[in-house]
């Protein structure tokens, strides 16, 4: 006979530790439910987060798919699973449970909103032959996200008569002059429907070009390129120096990603390196927030007079390194091919996978874990950039 009050006990202990950031006793305790019945499926669901954190990601494969067992319809564990697939670079395996995420179904959405039964028409792209197709390809999720998933573009294009993207706007203006035989769009017409016989969300593109667990990181080392005249623009007017020029942003959406944001002040120890300029790429509405950082340090507020991504492009081409968060200048900068510093928190996101000695997705781009608090990470790459750079 099942102990349902000694069940209920264990997994609200469970639970308690787990909210605490005890993981391994949390883990302890879910795993004793478990000894007592396995038909709970939001054992195996929290116990797999605890997992994750833990970086045991095959028994969070495990748990995520026993979950899945007793919940079939469940879209989060769908999702989960995939991640847990991609941060063990298994991406063959992920793809199908990845095409559950909410940024597919939102993208979809929007779009639907914006151009109602003309878009609905157009069937969705599940692998068919493109020879003598049009498709319509259209963002979905973060900016960053955006950039990291343009280099299948080119590898689309290369397979069918037209494609059609749609981008959020910040970013038109660099993917027109990156465009690989595309057509980028702000504005998605009848007559470019009346032409397309397929449609996909840009995150879907690698499952359904097939792509296997290596092409995956196609275009590692850089497939966008900064607009020349804007680069010169931005040389004649602040990189005029024979310094080191290091650009820092600390903050990208906080609403989605309040973990990854750093305090301006961490920063603090790379002001210490000699020969060298430091410029803020952050885009803030909070304009004291730099006035005060430039009261302290000597440091380039040239993000005020980004327009879009492609200023931002510019700017970085002239720079030596960036040094950033989990952001979408980091996935600009190893894009383009530019040395960077990214910071990850402690928990990361399963792109950056379990093995963060080398970034799979940027050549140009060196990952740097939070081990206790920000200034510990920065400690680390001033040492790096004393080591290389300013012999």
């Amino acid at each position: 006979m099942i102990d349902t009050n000694k069940i209920l006990e264990l997994f609200n202990t469970a639970l308690d530790y787990k909210n605490k950031g005890e993981l391994e006793l949390a883990a302890n305790y879910y795993e004793e439910v478990l000894k007592l019945t396995t038909q709970l499926p939001e054992v195996y669901f929290n116990l797999a987060f605890v997992y994750i954190d833990l970086d045991r990601q095959e028994e969070a494969i495990e748990c995520l798919n026993k979950f899945i067992q007793l919940e079939p319809n469940d879209t989060e564990g769908h999702y989960f699973l995939a991640t847990a697939y991609f941060k063990t670079k298994d991406y063959k395996k992920g793809y199908p449970y990845f095409e559950h995420r909410i940024s597919r179904f939102h993208a979809i959405q929007t779009q639907y909103k914006l151009y109602g039964e003309r878009f609905k028409k157009i069937p969705f792209w599940h692998g068919e032959d493109l020879a003598d197709k049009t498709i319509y390809v259209y963002y979905e999720a973060g900016l960053g996200d955006t950039l990291m998933y343009y280099r299948y573009i080119e590898l689309l294009t290369k397979c069918c008569k037209k494609v059609y993207f749609k981008p959020q706007i910040p970013l038109l203006p660099l993917f027109a002059e990156n465009r690989y035989g595309s057509k980028i769009i702000m504005h998605f017409t009848n007559e470019m429907a009346s032409e397309c016989d397929y449609q996909c969300p840009i995150m879907s593109l690698p499952y359904f070009l097939d792509l296997d667990n290596k092409q995956i990181f196609y275009r590692s080392d850089k497939f966008l390129h900064a607009v020349p005249k804007k680069v010169q623009w931005y040389k004649e007017k602040f990189f005029n120096n024979d310094k080191l020029k290091i650009g820092i942003k600390w903050q990208g959406n906080t609403f989605i990603g309040a973990e990854r944001a750093i305090t301006p002040d961490s920063f603090a120890k790379i002001f210490e390196l000699p020969n060298t300029q430091l410029y803020s790429v952050q885009v803030t509405t909070d304009e004291e927030e730099v006035k005060t950082l430039q009261g302290k340090y000597n440091i380039i507020d040239i993000a005020s007079t980004f327009k879009d991504f492609s200023c931002t492009a510019a700017a970085i081409e002239n720079l030596d390194i960036v040094i950033c968060n989990d952001t979408s200048v980091g996935h600009l900068a190893g894009a383009m091919g530019k040395k960077c510093y990214m910071i990850l928190p402690k928990y990361y996101d399963w792109r950056w996978h379990t093995d963060i000695s080398k970034c799979d997705w940027y050549d140009s781009i060196k990952l740097f874990r939070q081990k206790t608090t920000w200034e510990e990470v920065i400690e680390r790459i001033y040492e790096d950039i004393n080591l290389n750079f300013c012999k």
